[in-house]
C-alpha cells in the first residue's frame, strides 16, 4: 500500500544555517501536529535549530493525537523530550542522508511505521539487560543535562552516538554526565558509531571505544559496542521508550 508524502512549503525555509526565523518553524512544526492527516513527522536533516523551539512546540495536542516523530542527531532533543509526554519517536536516518544509507535500514524504518519496533542480531552473546530504550547523540544529551528535555535515566538502556568530536571531548561529556549522577540506576548501555573523532598532535593514546566504556565500566553497567547506527551508513532505526531485551545475541524491541 505505501504511505502518503505531504511537504510543507515552509521545508524551503532558511535563515543562515536554520530552516527559518523561529516563529516560522513553531508554527511549521505546530500546523503538522494539527494536520489531522499526518501520522508521522520525518526530519528532513539533523536540526541544530530543534533546541530553539522545543520549548514552545504544541507538546498537549501531539500527546492527544500521537504521531511518529523520526530523525536523529541535533533532533535527539525531540527524540528525548517527546518521551515526557508518551509520543512516539524513531532514531532513525533522515532523508538527507538516504542516498549513504544502507537501503534495509530505511525499509526497517518504514517497516517500524507499519507493524512495530524490530529486533536487532548481534554478533557475540551478552548477558541479559531489560530497560527503557532512551537515548541519541552524546553531544545533544550532553547539551540538554537539567531541561526538561533530558529524562531521568533510572531504568534505562542507554543508546548513544557521536560525530566529529576530538578523543577529549568524548571523555569531558561523559564524566561531566557521570559526575552529575546521569548514570545513576542505568540498566545497560548500547554504543553506536563514534565517527570522524580527531586527535591532537600529542595523542589522546586511548581507542574511542574505551574512553567511552570506562565510565560505565567504572559504575559496572554493562556495554555492547559497534552497534549499527549513528553517522554513517548503518542506522538501524530505534523505537525511543521502548522496551529494549538483550537476551544472549537478540535486542528485542516492544512498546
Amino acid at each position: 500500500a505505501g504511505f502518503n508524502v505531504h511537504f510543507e512549503k515552509d521545508i524551503l525555509f532558511q535563515e543562515g544555517q536554520v530552516a527559518g526565523s523561529i516563529a516560522q518553524r513553531i508554527q511549521s512544526f505546530n500546523k503538522l501536529i494539527h494536520h489531522d492527516g499526518i501520522k508521522a513527522i520525518w526530519n528532513i536533516r539533523g536540526g541544530y535549530g530543534s533546541a530553539d523551539i522545543v520549548d514552545t512546540v504544541d507538546w498537549l495536542a501531539l500527546q492527544k493525537q500521537p504521531k511518529w516523530l523520526i530523525g536523529f542527531s541535533d533532533f535527539t532533543t525531540f527524540l528525548l523530550h517527546a518521551h515526557q509526554y508518551g509520543i512516539p519517536a524513531i532514531h532513525a536516518a533522515m532523508p538527507i542522508s538516504f542516498k549513504n544509507t544502507h537501503n534495509k535500514h530505511i525499509s526497517d524504518t518504514f517497516q517500524v511505521l507499519a507493524h512495530g519496533p524490530q529486533s536487532l542480531a548481534l554478533k557475540d552473546e551478552y548477558e541479559p539487560i531489560r530497560g527503557t530504550l532512551l537515548g541519541g547523540n552524546l553531544s545533544v544529551i550532553s547539551s540538554i543535562y537539567g531541561t526538561p528535555s533530558l529524562p531521568s535515566l533510572d531504568g534505562a538502556v542507554l543508546v548513544l552516538e557521536d560525530l566529529d568530536e576530538y578523543h577529549y571531548h568524548l571523555d569531558r561529556m561523559l564524566l561531566s554526565l557521570k559526575r552529575q549522577g546521569a548514570f545513576n540506576g542505568l540498566k545497560g548501555v548500547l554504543l553506536g558509531q563514534f565517527s570522524d573523532i580527531h586527535d591532537h598532535e600529542v595523542p589522546w593514546g586511548t581507542a574511542v571505544e574505551k574512553t567511552l566504556r570506562k565510565h560505565f565500566d567504572q559504575l559496572q553497567i554493562p556495554v555492547i559496542t559497534n552497534l549499527p547506527f549513528g553517522h554513517t551508513s548503518e542506522q538501524f532505526p530505534l523505537v525511543i521508550g521502548s522496551t529494549a531485551e538483550v537476551t544472549k545475541n537478540r535486542i528485542e524491541f516492544t512498546l
